[in-house]
């Protein structure tokens, strides 16, 4: 396999694994998309972290610059990164933090104060907004806000099982027709769409979640003798196209890779008497099982770590009533 090493830059002297596969059919550009993703998504690549330059990771990887500019900004299309003219590529962030920085609870209330203040709200609709804060009650349940319903379905599965708390989920077009619908809830989003729910949502109590493949579900995938035939079955057509690359950057040409929605009960049935490997979701393993295929694995999208991460966010308060959608009142 041809590839490219650990490569260190920045301050932070992170140190990254890309892999490139040049003879698995899949393009470098694709291959190295679907990596740095993962990375982000995954959280190992931080928020705000300084990526490096075009020319510099196309000297490391060995490619044309071309190819990771293409790159770059597929991710940047995809809310990943921000290209910011002048100062480089980074990994998008969920904001500022500035009160992260306070010594004390009086310099968090100046600097929130200051912050509110300096764009445009009065002072009767912080006291409004505080009194509010102040008589929130821990979430009762958690919403998950994503563009594709079958994506958000399959996560609320996730974490209604592990957690057993009650969840739903809304697409960003409801939820700002009905702000309502995040009364009393913890709003969950993957990365790229955090920035979507701020700007509707800006008061809302958020949490973030990264999506990774375990490394069992990567040891598995790669023990795969040669010639193997895998099958992905999902719920969520995203998950597709992601596994798709996401196998084919893993064992290139190695392995023979087919991709079917759950719903195409048909096409995955056909497929299944040949297939050596299924992969599927939580909620295709079931049914994918009582079809009795060779070797079944049943994948989790959200990891252990967010759904710890998830917990101690319900532990929090959360506002009750509709959450505040408009900007401040101008004179």
């Amino acid at each position: 396999m041809d590839g490219a090493g650990p490569f260190c830059y920045g301050p932070l002297a992170l140190s990254m694994d890309i892999v490139l596969n040049r003879r698995g059919g899949v393009p470098v550009r694709d291959q190295l998309v679907t990596q740095l993703e993962l990375k982000i998504l995954g959280g190992e690549l931080a928020q705000g972290q300084r990526l490096p330059s075009v020319r510099a990771l196309a000297r490391r990887l060995k490619v044309h610059h071309n190819t990771v500019s293409a790159a770059y900004q597929d991710l940047e299309a995809a809310g990943h990164v921000e290209l910011q003219r002048g100062s480089g590529v980074f990994v998008r962030g969920g904001g500022p933090r500035i009160l992260t920085e306070a010594r004390g609870l009086d310099e968090m209330i100046r600097l929130a104060l200051h912050a509110a203040f300096a764009k445009g709200f009065t002072g009767a609709e912080v006291r409004v907004a505080v009194e509010r804060w102040l008589a929130a009650a821990p979430p009762d349940r958690v919403l998950v806000v994503d563009p594709s319903p079958e994506m958000a379905d399959l996560i609320v599965h996730e974490i209604r099982g592990a957690l057993g708390i009650p969840a739903g989920r809304a697409t960003p077009d409801e939820l700002a027709r009905d702000p309502g619908l995040l009364s009393g809830a913890l709003a969950v989003v993957l990365p790229y769409h955090e920035a979507t729910l701020a700007r509707i949502a800006p008061g809302a109590a958020l949490e973030v979640i990264h999506l990774e493949v375990s490394a069992p579900d990567r040891e598995a995938i790669a023990s795969l003798p040669p010639g193997s035939i895998v099958l992905v079955v999902s719920h969520a057509p995203p998950v597709l196209p992601f596994a798709s690359v996401f196998l084919r950057s893993l064992r290139g040409d190695e392995v023979h890779v087919e991709t079917r929605l759950l719903a195409s009960s048909r096409e995955w049935r056909r497929l299944l008497a040949a297939a050596d490997f299924v992969l599927a979701d939580v909620m295709a393993a079931s049914v994918v099982k009582a079809a009795r295929p060779r070797r079944l694995r049943e994948v989790r999208m959200v990891s252990a770590a967010a759904l710890e991460r998830l917990r101690e966010a319900l532990t929090a308060v959360v506002p009750r009533g509709a959450t505040r959608t408009r900007g401040p009142s101008r004179a």
